[in-house]
């Protein structure tokens, strides 16, 4: 399960999780855009300080029944010395040790560690990227808003990676689109380590697809969007799509799961997802669909098939968002099994000139489910973000 993203800011709730809900600190860039609101050369940051609280109220069994607060301190630099030329590197301190269910804990196994670093450069319509990232695929997993309403996409996603990636932008059919090709492997460098609490380094023996030696997994995927461009659709298009198909070679046969390793194999996923938006009045609803199949999900033997769907109504200041993830899990000489996951909140984000500017508080209510538990979660989430640069050329 993903690791949970929370900061450093204070709500009144005690703190555990059962099924750890995590949250992006802050989405993640679909394209390494380049030089944004400086001229070049310049350096700038984005940081993101969150708190969150989940509370599994109601279990069966009731032993998973905890309380979790837990922090979140995401840092994003970047330097451009030139229009065409970005450093980027994105540092998050979390918590980083998975507990065990049922357990309660507050501010516990808090670490640091180097999430993103990479150069990235614009040759025309292409931007290059290499270096340390989280590879493109689920749509849903980067852009639906809540805090646990990507919980079981997560786990599809191929994060802190090492490789390189072609993004190429060009117009098609009347909407703009981008073609984005990757190869990468597992990070297992002394980066997959982190600082103060050590989640120790990644291994070639930990298993899992792509953690093998060289570039040997790939991913292609295709955007598409009417009324913005690709990277804003889903905040601000009128209609957009992503196809992906990613080949993520199997490692060796894991610690934990050696029996199942040798029967699994090379994992091969396929994504098709959708967002629209509606306006109403003075409201906006923004829908979201998105269904991916993996075969030797995560190098095993079993296949896995998600559907997901999501819809937010944005009524400023607040978006009310409820969302439905279901995935079957394709079970090798056993019964198929499903796990649930619905989720309802609702996000309050100040508008600019308040003197809550650059908050913003959500509540959710979640139910997880799968064929050995339910967890009922009630979370309360607070984040600050700010941001800045500063020009580097001669005065």
């Amino acid at each position: 399960m993903k690791r949970p993203v929370c900061i450093v800011l204070a709500v009144v709730c005690s703190g555990a999780v059962l099924l750890v809900f995590p949250v992006a600190a802050m989405a993640e860039d679909r394209l390494p855009v380049l030089v944004e609101g400086c001229a070049a050369p310049c350096a700038g940051y984005e940081v993101s300080a969150e708190v969150q609280n989940d509370w599994v109220f109601a279990a069966d069994p009731s032993l998973l029944k905890s309380d979790e607060l837990e922090p979140t301190i995401t840092v994003d630099l970047f330097l451009a010395p030139t229009d065409n030329l970005r450093f980027a590197t994105s540092i998050i301190t979390e918590h980083v040790i998975e507990r065990e269910a049922g357990e309660n804990q507050i501010f516990h196994g808090v670490g640091s560690y180097l999430a993103e670093l990479y150069t990235s450069a614009e040759a025309g319509p292409a931007t290059i990227r290499a270096g340390k990232f989280d590879t493109i695929f689920s749509l849903a997993s980067e852009v639906a808003p809540g805090i646990n309403a990507t919980e079981l996409l997560s786990d599809i996603d191929a994060d802190e990676r090492l490789g390189a990636e072609v993004v190429l932008d060009f117009a098609g059919l009347g909407i703009k689109q981008a073609l984005a090709a990757t190869a990468f492997t597992t990070d297992r460098s002394f980066l997959s380590n982190s600082l103060f609490t050590r989640r120790g380094r990644t291994r070639l023996s930990d298993g899992g697809a792509g953690n093998t030696d060289g570039l040997s997994s790939f991913s292609i995927t295709l955007d598409g969007c009417r009324g913005a461009e690709p990277v804003a659709c889903y905040s601000d298009g009128d209609f957009g799509y992503r196809f992906g198909m990613r080949y993520q070679a199997a490692g060796q046969p894991s610690r934990e799961e050696p029996e199942d390793r040798l029967k699994g194999g090379d994992e091969l996923a396929y994504l098709a997802a959708a967002t629209t938006s509606v306006e109403l009045d003075e409201m906006t609803l923004r829908l979201l669909g998105e269904t991916t199949y993996l075969r030797h999900f995560d190098g095993g033997s079993d296949d896995a098939w998600l559907l997901t769907g999501s819809a937010a109504l944005e009524l400023e200041p607040v978006t009310y968002v409820a969302s439905y993830t279901q995935q079957l899990n394709l079970v090798a000489g056993e019964p198929d099994t499903r796990e649930h996951l619905a989720d309802f909140e609702a996000i309050y984000e100040p508008q600019e000139g308040t003197s809550f500017e650059g908050w913003e508080f959500a509540a959710a209510y979640t139910v997880a489910r799968d064929a050995d538990e339910t967890a009922h979660i009630f979370s309360v989430r607070a984040v600050f973000n700010f941001d800045g640069d500063v020009e580097l050329g001669a005065q």
